[in-house]
């Protein structure tokens, strides 16, 4: 019994996961020189593409976290500044305070000064007391 097989001369068209058709193409490996298989015909630049997608998602993510960390930065700052504000307000309001204390002890020490003064010409004049001059 022998068997034969017959070639109808048809090949199979086979597909790239690109959707274009696969084309053979030589191995360039050191473990299979010259070997043909079948390919992308994209590949050199489909390669570099993917090279650079890789890389381009890798930047994003990185400047991803970045964005994240100023983001932080920005609530510190924000936080800070409005601690700042609001230590600031103090500060302003205890040197009104202080201020109005200046002024009240001043208006007080004024008022004994010249309260002891009209006594004192009061008593002067009552008494009949002369001053030593």
């Amino acid at each position: 019994m022998s068997s034969s097989s017959v070639s109808s001369g048809r090949t199979l068209k086979r597909k790239c996961l690109c959707g274009d058709e696969a084309i053979m193409k030589p191995s360039g490996t050191d473990l299979n020189p010259g070997r043909r298989f079948l390919g992308c015909p994209k590949y050199p630049k489909a390669k570099l593409i993917e090279d650079k997608a890789n890389e381009y998602e890798k930047k994003a993510k990185e400047y991803e976290s970045k964005a994240k960390e100023f983001d932080n930065m920005t609530e510190v700052y924000e936080w800070r500044i409005k601690e700042m504000k609001r230590v600031e307000r103090k500060k302003i309001k205890e040197a009104g305070t202080m201020e109005r204390n200046f002024w009240m002890k001043l208006l007080v020490a004024l008022l004994v000064l010249v309260g002891g003064c009209i006594l004192f010409n009061y008593g002067v004049r009552e008494e009949g007391i002369a001053l030593p001059r």
